[in-house]
């Protein structure tokens, strides 16, 4: 295994552990709505997907053979960048009781959102790179 494919199971890890924590307040906010807050609902399910995902990536750096450790690192970085600028995001609008990202447009969760965003788009594309060329 190397460093890059350890990047993403750490992260992957730390992204399940905190879709995990996440279901407590989600849980006790349910007892008291049927509809509890969307981004405390987001925080807990997408770290849980995040957290398959990069598990899942991880296997994809073994048929991205192709590329150089300075490339995978970067594409390990970013896709853990991502995964966490995102949970990040969706904690942040949850705390501060955001009803609708896009209509709101809440300063910290947009820097926040742009910043994931950004970094999962600079990840996949080079694994997706990787893949095609090996």
């Amino acid at each position: 295994m190397n460093f890059s494919e350890k990047i993403l199971i750490i992260a992957g890890v730390l992204n399940l552990a905190y879709g995990s924590l996440t279901g407590f307040p989600y849980a006790l906010a349910r007892k008291k709505a049927e509809f509890p807050s969307r981004y405390l609902q987001a925080a807990h399910i997408g770290s849980l997907m995040q957290g398959a995902m990069l598990l899942g990536l991880a296997i994809a750096f073994r048929y991205a053979a192709a590329l150089s450790d300075s490339l995978a690192l970067t594409a390990a970085w970013a896709l853990a960048v991502s995964s966490a600028f995102l949970a990040l995001k969706d904690t942040a609008n949850w705390l501060q009781g955001v009803k609708d990202e896009f209509q709101d447009n809440p300063p910290l969760g947009k820097a926040l959102g742009g910043i994931g965003v950004l970094s999962n788009l600079v990840g996949i594309a080079i694994i997706v790179y990787g893949v095609l060329i090996s």
